[in-house]
């Protein structure tokens, strides 16, 4: 059910201080229907602080939240009725999945226009699910994995920042073969190096 016009939306804000959190609240100020009512440092206890303006809406920087599932969890546990909305500049699967892994109801790029914030804000607040389409487009694009299970095997290796040897020493593989499933992840990434290749993985929900 819509939400009555006459009642303002009530938005909390995790996120650094800069001109992010500074442009969200000026933002939120103008627009009609919308109260900001508490921000907070992502690296401080964001539930007391935002929880105590009571939000129907908290918004969140994703980019700066290191622990997404334990923020949601107790703001859903103390605030039950109250959406949590993710601004992100990664639209990546990875992004995507993590946020809808932690019941965030909606993601949105940090780069969009005020007005398509303060929409796609009202539409949550009114019970919809809102999801950045770049960020979807690169989720469907992920449900295919292109690499193998030894190739997975390895990238996850390469991401703890092994060497070749210490990678065949752990997959009982020998080092050359380690290095033709590296320059394998090279070739379905796109990857200049393999630290590229990881990251991109990564992102893409492969590993």
């Amino acid at each position: 059910m819509d939400r009555p016009a006459d009642v303002a939306v009530r938005v909390g804000l995790v996120a650094e201080p800069g001109l992010l959190r500074t442009l969200v609240v000026a933002i939120l100020t103008a627009a009609p229907g919308f109260e900001p009512v508490g921000e907070c440092d992502p690296d401080q206890d964001a539930v007391p602080a935002v929880a105590a303006g009571q939000p129907d809406l908290v918004l969140v920087d994703l980019d700066a939240v290191d622990e997404l599932g334990v923020l949601t969890g107790r703001l859903y546990a103390r605030l039950p009725d109250c959406a949590v909305v993710g601004l992100t500049a990664r639209r990546t699967a990875r992004t995507l999945r993590r946020a809808l892994r932690c019941r965030v109801r909606g993601v949105i790029g940090k780069d969009v226009p005020p007005e398509e914030l303060v929409a796609q804000l009202r539409a949550v607040a009114d019970g919809q699910r809102m999801i950045d389409p770049q960020a979807a487009l690169a989720a469907l694009d992920a449900a295919v994995n292109p690499l193998t299970e030894r190739e997975r095997e390895v990238a996850v290796a390469a991401a703890r920042g092994w060497p070749d040897r210490q990678i065949a020493a752990q997959l009982h593989l020998a080092p050359g073969t380690v290095r033709n499933h590296v320059s394998a992840l090279l070739r379905k990434t796109g990857g200049r190096n393999r630290w590229e290749a990881v990251q991109r993985a990564q992102d893409a929900g492969w590993i």
